[in-house]
């Protein structure tokens, strides 16, 4: 019997959304006959292993755990881990040391798309088009307002490591800069200051499983809040259109892009990459490793627009794997 662990928790303010779509994957493939399907919870209080339906510590260095002085490990993982360790290469490097595959990205690509500036100066150096954005550490808090002669207003204020729009703010004025950097700065040692595109929001997940690549039909989001924050996000203030009202041209370049992208580095798994859309041009915000995978969450919703079983998709990544 094949052991496969599905890894949710972390340590970030992400925790209970990985929580859900750690249940939401288990609840997926629990019932396949060809596996021994058990729930692996990594958190800053204590790790444990959820195992025919009793709980066992679980050793994070080593990916294993006792039962009955026997020594288990997975087989392979699908992790679900939103933010830290999960998706910033701290749990990749782990399990590849372990030699245990997993359903997400390697240490490279994990710590390249975490980090918001980098990844944004990777795809700019494909000719990927962004907005504009300043980098500062804690230690620039004494220059914002020097800072801010170079910034228009609004812009956006966000961590540069992080992820579910946590921490991140609409700026208006210079004034109130310092606060909200300082808002970002709770979820991350670097915030990211960048020019506010007004346009049309969208989100679109891709698929690349072994060789086989699914971009997803592409959702169009309208919050009802000033941005897609996190009560948008998972509290329902949003309107999710799927297939959104995208011009083909847009569609065409947010394929063109994704494409190149993934020619470039090794993405892997299920991801959701962020756009802002203006005069069909358009600009790529961020892309999410381990995007939420809730019943609510946007790329459950585009995998059925793309007449596919959400479970055969998840059941077919973890195989893939095999």
């Amino acid at each position: 019997m094949v052991n496969i662990a599905v890894v949710f928790g972390g340590y970030s303010s992400e925790y209970e959304v990985s929580v859900k779509s750690g249940k939401f994957i288990y609840e997926n493939l629990k019932d396949n006959s060809d596996w021994n399907v058990f729930e692996v919870c990594i958190s800053s209080d204590k790790n444990f292993v959820r195992y025919n339906e009793k709980v066992y510590d679980f050793d994070y260095e080593s990916f294993s755990f006792s039962v009955n002085e026997k020594v288990l490990k997975p087989d392979a993982v699908f992790n679900i881990i939103h933010g830290d360790p999960g998706e910033n290469g701290d749990l990749a490097e782990i399990l590849e040391r372990n030699k245990i595959p997993q359903t997400a990205c390697d240490v490279y690509v994990s710590k390249l798309t975490s980090n918001k500036k980098k990844y944004i100066e990777f795809v700019n150096s494909l000719g990927i088009p962004s907005s504009k954005q300043v980098l500062i550490t804690r230690g620039d808090i004494d220059n914002i307002s020097s800072l801010s002669s170079s910034i228009t207003f609004p812009c956006i204020v966000k961590p540069n490591n992080g992820g579910s729009s946590i921490g991140v703010s609409k700026v208006y004025k210079s004034n109130e800069l310092n606060e909200k950097v300082q808002i970002a700065f709770r979820e991350d040692d670097e915030v990211l200051i960048e020019s506010f595109l007004d346009g049309q929001e969208v989100s679109v997940g891709v698929i690349q499983n072994k060789n086989d690549r699914i971009i997803l039909p592409i959702t169009e989001i309208i919050s009802n809040n000033e941005l897609f924050d996190y009560s948008a996000k998972y509290l329902g203030e949003s309107q999710e259109i799927t297939p959104g009202n995208v011009s083909e041209k847009s569609k065409k370049l947010i394929h063109e892009y994704l494409n190149n992208i993934y020619d470039n580095i090794n993405l892997n798994g299920i991801t959701r990459s962020e756009f802002i859309i203006v005069d069909d041009i358009p600009y790529i915000l961020e892309t999410n490793t381990i995007p939420g995978f809730t019943e609510q969450s946007i790329v459950p919703q585009q995998i059925e627009a793309q007449k596919l079983n959400v479970k055969d998709v998840i059941n077919d990544l973890v195989r893939s794997i095999l």
